[in-house]
């Protein structure tokens, strides 16, 4: 028995001085990274709007891999695609960004109006008299973007840089839209915004509000006529399998906007936010190049899905004409100065 006793008690000081070895170590351990001012990434959670093959995704991936690189690892970045950390709600993610439970955004300026009406401004119809050159001027340059900007982190958030989802275009199944005759009784499906709503009935159309995530379907089964996005967004669910004729017209631009919520703005050093910023920078000059170029590449591969009409000048200047009282009526909530940052004067 008392060998017994004395082999446990031998045991137990064994276990003792092993365990006691390597909580030594670990704490040694502790000590070297506490001295080299190791600390874990700081893991910042991305939410964007669109799928995986949009591309969004390389002005995300782009700054993703820009502030991870020159940060040194410090911060980690993941990115959440189709909306997956609002639940697919669209409205739900624009509100986790003002309200700081989402680090990193990118949305559609559309899909902020709902918390800014004044940032319909962007979205108006015909806005950019020279396309893709206007939007350059007025927008990434000029005092429209600068406005937008401030209208944006008004509302709680740090906007790095804009990139670009393009000038939204139309399909249908009932026939080619190549004037405003043709707009009449058609079933529209347009975003949940008042502006469009507007705009599409004093077309002669009957615009739709439907989540984005059943048109597909609805146009498979009849349910509405078309649908209105710019190219890419087209593409990227399938709408050219399920329409049979798209009509270019440029009628509405829809910018993108790279952002952090003011929170994590707030916590970080300025040299972390010259990294942000100018990675920034980069990764949305990249996806509007990228966007500019792939529209020209989605819309040869759509002339062989769709019957596909470039509306002439004539037939937009009567679009135009038609659409004339949608900025009166818009003229007070949006305001006059605000316009006049667009390049838009009343007479």
């Amino acid at each position: 028995m008392k060998k017994l006793v004395v082999r446990k008690l031998f045991v137990k000081k064994s276990f003792a001085k092993k365990a006691f070895v390597v909580a030594a170590l670990l704490f040694a351990m502790l000590l070297v990274c506490s001295d080299a001012g190791y600390s874990a990434p700081k893991e910042l959670k991305m939410n964007v709007t669109t799928s995986e093959s949009s591309v969004w995704m390389v002005g995300a991936k782009e700054f993703k891999r820009l502030v991870e690189e020159k940060t040194e690892g410090r911060y980690k970045i993941a990115i959440f695609p189709n909306e997956q950390l609002s639940g697919g709600d669209l409205v739900k993610g624009v509100e986790m960004l003002f309200t700081s439970v989402t680090d990193v955004d990118i949305h559609s300026a559309i899909n902020m109006t709902g918390f800014e009406p004044k940032l319909t401004v962007v979205t108006m119809p015909w806005l950019f008299p020279n396309g893709y050159q206007s939007v350059d001027e007025i927008l990434f340059n000029g005092e429209g973007g600068n406005r937008i900007r401030e209208l944006i982190e008004n509302k709680g958030a740090h906007v790095i840089a804009f990139g670009e989802n393009g000038f939204r275009q139309i399909t249908n199944n009932v026939r080619p839209i190549t004037g405003l005759e043709d707009m009449k009784q058609l079933k529209i499906r347009t975003p949940p915004i008042t502006m469009y709503l507007d705009l599409f009935k004093l077309f002669g159309a009957d615009p739709t509000v439907m989540s984005y995530s059943e048109v597909f379907t609805a146009l498979q089964q009849g349910t509405i006529d078309g649908q209105e996005n710019p190219l890419d967004t087209i593409r990227s669910a399938k709408i050219q399998e399920v329409q049979k004729y798209l009509s270019i017209w440029n009628y509405s631009y829809d910018p993108i906007a790279l952002s952090v919520s003011k929170k994590v703005w707030a916590s970080l050093s300025d040299e972390d936010k010259k990294i942000f910023d100018d990675a920034g920078k980069i990764a949305m000059k990249a996806q509007v190049d990228a966007s500019r170029a792939l529209d020209k590449e989605i819309l040869d591969s759509f002339k062989s899905a769709m019957e596909v009409t470039e509306v002439l000048p004539e037939k937009i200047a009567e679009f135009q004409k038609a659409a004339s009282p949608i900025y009166e009526k818009y003229k007070d909530t949006i305001g006059e100065d605000l316009f006049n940052a667009f390049g838009y004067t009343f007479k």
